[in-house]
């Protein structure tokens, strides 16, 4: 059958899809692969975005480890150098200790030294010193009683408990011999170098031959400031009365 067979107003059946023409798809086909390659461009383009973030953060992350690490490594060699200039100071200041000590032993050593020998020359002159002053002091009771020019004169200490000894020496003399109370004696007293007296000899008797002995008994318990000769204790013979009114 034909399409004129069919005269007019005929309606026109359907055709089946399955039998009709194929419809043209390169326009769409075209557009697909644009917006296939829009979106692979997009694609690219956010991960190379991403890409780009990774690459940063790594790199800000390596910067970030780099800077911790140079920090720790700068606070440790900040406190090795502390360290070392501790141990410097200290090591400075042990020396100058031993400097110190050693300077102090070696004066003490030297201190030592000058007082051992001024010691041993004090000494020396203590012995020598005594020595002349004993052998003077021996001439002098072998020639006797007589006077000796010194810058200084011997000078009596007279205090109480020097006249009360005085007392109790002479008192019992004078009243046992029934004696006046102004009865003295003149006796020569060898006067040493520390003061005491070495020696006597009556010069005057009081004419009781009692309190002779009694004054000389006395006169040896007496003490003087001794005679100086040239600024130094010298010994002499001094001539004193002894009696209970003697200053």
């Amino acid at each position: 059958m034909t399409l004129a067979a069919l005269g007019a107003g005929s309606c026109f059946l359907p055709i089946p899809r399955a039998m009709r023409p194929p419809e043209p798809v390169v326009a769409d086909t075209a557009a697909s692969n644009a917006a296939q390659r829009d979106s692979i461009a997009r694609a690219e383009r956010e991960a190379a975005r991403r890409d780009s973030i990774a690459r940063a953060e790594r790199e800000a992350a390596r910067q970030d480890s780099l800077a911790r690490a140079q920090r720790e490594a700068a606070r440790r060699d900040s406190i090795a150098r502390a360290e070392r200039a501790a141990a410097a100071r200290r090591d400075s200041i042990l020396q100058a200790e031993r400097a110190a000590a050693l300077r102090d032993s070696l004066e003490a050593a030297r201190r030592d030294s000058l007082i051992a020998a001024a010691r041993r020359d004090s000494l020396a002159g203590i012995e020598t010193a005594r020595a002349a002053d004993a052998a003077e002091l021996a001439a002098l009771r072998e020639s006797g009683p007589a006077y000796v020019a010194v810058d200084e004169a011997a000078r009596l200490v007279w205090d109480t408990e020097a006249e009360a000894a005085l007392a109790t020496t002479l008192l019992p003399v004078i009243r046992a011999e029934e004696l006046d109370a102004d009865i003295a004696a003149s006796v020569w007293l060898l006067v040493r170098t520390d003061g005491r007296v070495e020696a006597t000899a009556v010069q005057v008797s009081s004419g009781a031959q009692a309190f002779d002995a009694a004054a000389v008994r006395a006169a040896r318990g007496l003490l003087f400031a001794p005679a100086l000769r040239d600024g130094r204790p010298t010994p002499v013979w001094v001539l004193r009365e002894i009696s209970l009114l003697m200053r």
